[in-house]
């Protein structure tokens, strides 16, 4: 087994997650998707697309994260629970390789569009987000 140093892949104990700068603790899953909109061109006489042109981007994602009790995604700022939505701003969230320092992927100009937690007897609580964001590179 390699070194956690010279390991090639990467994993979640060899990232770190930060929002605006801010490193965010005990996220457990960031789930990023991207769609392009992709359409088939089709013509008169034949079932099958003849290409496939991408209309629009549209990225999303999933930040699951333990649920802490003074800490949480609405204490930090990021979400509202009600009209304070209306009061926050877009936001960068970065990836970053915690070995090198590099960084993997940041999503700009993110939006929280979604909030849930959860709290189960004999469980630890949770809360989930889903982020609308403007486009992702790999930094610059």
């Amino acid at each position: 087994m390699a070194s956690e140093a010279k390991q090639t892949v990467v994993t979640g104990a060899t990232v770190l997650l930060k929002i605006d700068g801010a490193t965010v603790g005990r996220a457990q899953s960031i789930d990023p998707r991207v769609t392009f909109g992709t359409e088939g061109v089709y013509e008169i006489g034949s079932i099958m697309p003849q290409e496939h042109v991408q209309n629009r981007y549209e990225g999303t994602f999933t930040l699951e994260r333990y649920m802490l009790r003074e800490t949480d995604l609405a204490h930090a700022g990021y979400i509202g629970l009600g009209e304070d939505i209306l009061q926050k701003d877009i936001i960068d969230i970065e990836v970053i390789n915690k070995l090198d320092n590099k960084t993997l992927r940041v999503y700009r100009g993110c939006t929280f569009s979604d909030y849930t937690n959860t709290i189960r007897a004999n469980a630890i609580a949770g809360e989930n987000a889903t982020v609308q964001y403007l486009s992702c590179d790999m930094g610059k």
